[in-house]
């Protein structure tokens, strides 16, 4: 086991260089949805030639459409 410590004149600097914002649980999960909607995506993607063509045709406008 090994134990750090850290001299009281570089806490306050750490503690100024950290940024106010969102936890780092909620990171955590914005990352995972991100994953998750990617891997979607990807699916549909694939799956899109099954579709009848003219129903292609109108989903063309999908945001992860890449032509």
């Amino acid at each position: 086991m090994t134990a750090v410590t850290y001299s009281p004149k570089y806490a306050p600097a750490a503690a100024a260089a950290a940024k106010p914002g969102k936890s780092f649980w909620a990171r955590v999960w914005d990352r995972i949805v991100e994953a998750r909607m990617r891997q979607v995506e990807r699916e549909i993607r694939m799956h899109l030639g099954y579709l009848p063509q003219e129903l292609h045709q109108n989903l063309r406008d999908l945001p992860f459409q890449r032509d």
